[in-house]
């Protein structure tokens, strides 16, 4: 199975998700740009997330559109697998048989009571409802920011994207910085306000 990548636009991913009756979420780059108001077109595969409460129902969805799940196996080939085998992942891909290629990566979150739980500490809880904006310009919703970071932030800070969080962290209310501290450490955060980028 070909390892190739097609970059949807938010337009293209609509389409793709036209029909489907549930809430998934951007996440990832697009997320980030159109947070900050700068996005024009995808730099990298398109994300969108779910909880783990409607994963079967999402892949029933790109079951019954001719689309295929795959995974990346320990040698970093990519695998078709089952809906039902899903419990053991956090993430997935979705791809499209005619065009050869991965379009979508699924992120899949969990939840309880109504709440978004932090994969790396279920002790951080969110409503689920408010782990999202919505943007009225492409009607789309899409990971808050300060979720994002708290993904990408946890176990590694790379020098390269530290200007990217500056930018970032500058737009966020106090309540999202406050969440990002709790979680990723007032040191961490110091550290990348107070980098010369």
């Amino acid at each position: 199975m070909e390892r190739n990548e097609q970059y949807l636009s938010i337009d293209e991913l609509k389409q793709i998700m036209s029909d489907y009756p549930f809430q998934y979420i951007v996440c990832g780059q697009c997320a980030i740009d159109l947070f900050l108001n700068e996005y024009t077109y995808t730099k990298e595969l398109m994300s969108i997330t779910v909880s783990r409460e409607e994963v079967d129902l999402l892949t029933n969805y790109f079951l019954e559109h001719q689309y295929q799940l795959v995974v990346k196996t320990p040698l970093y080939e990519l695998e078709e697998i089952n809906a039902s085998d899903l419990y053991n992942y956090t993430k997935f891909y979705v791809y499209d048989k005619k065009a050869q290629c991965r379009i979508i990566i699924v992120y899949i979150y969990e939840t309880k009571d109504d709440k978004w739980q932090f994969r790396h500490d279920h002790n951080i809880e969110v409503e689920d409802y408010k782990i999202y904006f919505h943007s009225l310009e492409t009607d789309v919703k899409y990971l808050r920011p300060e979720i994002q970071m708290m993904y990408k932030l946890y176990h590694e800070l790379r020098q390269d994207d530290i200007y990217k969080y500056q930018r970032l962290i500058q737009h966020l209310s106090y309540y999202q910085f406050f969440m990002l501290r709790k979680v990723i450490g007032k040191d961490k955060l110091n550290q990348i306000i107070l980098s010369e980028t």
